[in-house]
């Protein structure tokens, strides 16, 4: 875009459109903004006007984006994140009065160790700052949301990272098996053998997949049963609690849910490869004083046992 084009647009504008595109709601626009709806609707007009798209069509009181609002909305989102890169090259971060939110994909499992402590910690150190959490399927580095900002960080296994990202080193954790206390099996040493008798939980997303637990049983000539899918790994401690199945999960994990419910902690009784966990954002974020202290504190709060 030119300039003489660019003259004629208010910046503001770039942020009521993300925002609105976030909320799908003029009110809750105008509110975060401290500004009124006639507010927000005349600068709708007024981006209508400059993009020559209605941008979003009222569907069942919540604002649909076009399709055109979709295709702009990773443009706008570099764009407003490179201002505020610029912005903070001074260093002027200062998280006890910022209000900004970041955005976080992570596997459920690691949502549940995480979110807890970043609250406690915001709530001393940055009490307007806000984390939304994306869940992430599969173990694949989800690069068009870093790409497109859609995230801002990524937590997770990643074995592979482009050279457009940058990636920081959280921990490294085995399996474990976690059980009711008093199950059937709860004393027992878990041979290949006599844990593959147990009868295991999974998610639905799992089904008729290996992870590398059943790789390397398949090796020994093994096999274990999976009698329940379910569609979270949030619902399993109560199941567990309820009945004589079993769930295999990273040490860490286990060992905080037992913390918080009446299960036990079985060592598998032989020995598998550790897993690698590690924080991986785009190399465009890597100086910007913003996401320099939200990456500290992530990983402070990832490497210290729970």
């Amino acid at each position: 875009m030119e300039l003489d084009t660019l003259r004629k647009v208010n910046l503001n504008l770039l942020t009521v459109f993300e925002l609105l595109m976030e909320t799908r709601s003029a009110t809750e626009t105008a509110a975060r903004l401290h500004t009124t709806q006639p507010g927000i609707s005349r600068k709708l007009a007024e981006l209508r006007r400059l993009l020559a798209d209605p941008l979003f069509v009222l569907i069942k009181r919540q604002l649909v984006p076009t399709p055109r609002a979709l295709e702009i909305r990773p443009v706008v989102r570099e764009a407003l994140a490179a201002i505020g890169g610029i912005m903070e090259d001074g260093g002027a971060f200062d998280p006890l009065k910022s209000s900004r939110t970041f955005r976080i994909a992570a596997r459920h499992t690691i949502e549940w160790m995480l979110a807890p402590g970043l609250r406690s910690y915001c709530d001393s150190h940055a009490p307007q700052v806000r984390f939304s959490f994306v869940n992430m399927q599969g173990v694949a580095l989800p690069e068009k949301q870093l790409e497109d900002h859609s995230i801002d960080i990524a937590l997770g296994r990643f074995e592979e990272v482009g050279g457009r990202f940058r990636t920081h080193a959280l921990y490294d954790d085995d399996r474990v098996c976690l059980l009711r206390r008093g199950h059937p099996f709860a004393g027992k040493k878990l041979t290949p053998g006599t844990f593959c008798k147990l009868r295991f939980v999974t998610t639905t997303d799992m089904f008729g997949k290996d992870n590398e637990v059943d790789a390397w049983l398949r090796k020994l000539g093994h096999q274990r049963r999976f009698d329940l899918y379910v569609s979270s790994m949030s619902h399993v401690p109560l199941i567990l609690l309820q009945t004589d199945l079993a769930v295999t999960m990273p040490r860490r994990l286990a060992t905080y849910v037992a913390q918080f419910h009446p299960l036990h902690v079985l060592e598998l009784g032989f020995q598998l490869p550790k897993s690698h966990y590690n924080m991986v954002w785009h190399a465009r974020w890597n100086d910007v004083p913003s996401h320099e202290w939200m990456r500290q504190v992530v990983a402070g709060l990832m490497t210290t046992p729970r």
